[in-house]
């Protein structure tokens, strides 16, 4: 039996956990219902699942809406990681990686969902919360880079650093979450407000 190589062979499909498919579940829930409306018996039938297996998973729903956001907060890590210019100054990186993470989470519609809640959104700004814990994991090196090389000022916590740059890309976030957005004007400003004042004054 020969085997025709112009004719493209299917892959294996791969089995779905069940973790995954209840995070699939609840994924079409968030974006039909919203967070606030979207029950853990909306997120078991979207699933296929009784109660029972999502609560073996998940501790509540607080639980898989903070998954869910941490799954598309790395999935647009990666995308950022392919907009920042490497050949730029530590100073265009900071803005540059403050401001894409706006644009990128603008077109998302389950950060979208997630900031109109509000609890979701006060969880992934307290430092206990999974999101924050993420967040400031990746932040922690570049940041400390930049203290190490003088550009960041030596007295600012690492942390709290965090802290605020998350915040303020919530707040820019809120504010272009209707209306069409200049590009050039936010980096200006995330450049001018937020980057600037955090570096070593000259």
């Amino acid at each position: 039996m020969s085997v025709n190589p112009n004719i493209a062979v299917p892959a294996p499909k791969v089995r779905e956990g069940t973790r995954q498919r209840i995070l699939r579940g609840a994924r079409d829930c968030f974006q039909r219902l919203g967070i606030d409306k979207a029950t853990i018996v909306d997120i078991a039938e979207a699933a296929a699942y009784s109660r029972p297996i999502i609560y073996k998973h998940f501790s509540d729903k607080a639980d898989i809406v903070d998954q869910v956001c941490l799954e598309e907060m790395q999935a647009l890590q990666l995308e950022l990681n392919k907009r920042i210019a490497r050949d730029g100054s530590y100073a265009d990186q900071l803005t540059d990686a403050i401001f894409q993470g706006v644009a990128l989470a603008r077109g998302n519609i389950y950060i979208q969902r997630f900031m109109d809640d509000r609890e979701a959104w006060a969880r992934s700004q307290s430092e206990a919360g999974i999101v924050h814990r993420w967040v400031r994991e990746r932040w922690a090196a570049f940041l400390a880079r930049g203290q190490q090389q003088g550009i960041l000022a030596a007295d600012i916590d690492i942390g709290e650093c965090v802290t605020w740059i998350s915040m303020v890309q919530s707040l820019l976030l809120l504010r272009y979450a209707a209306e069409p957005v200049d590009d050039r004007e936010m980096r200006r400003f995330v450049e001018r407000f937020v980057v600037r004042p955090l570096l070593t004054r000259g």
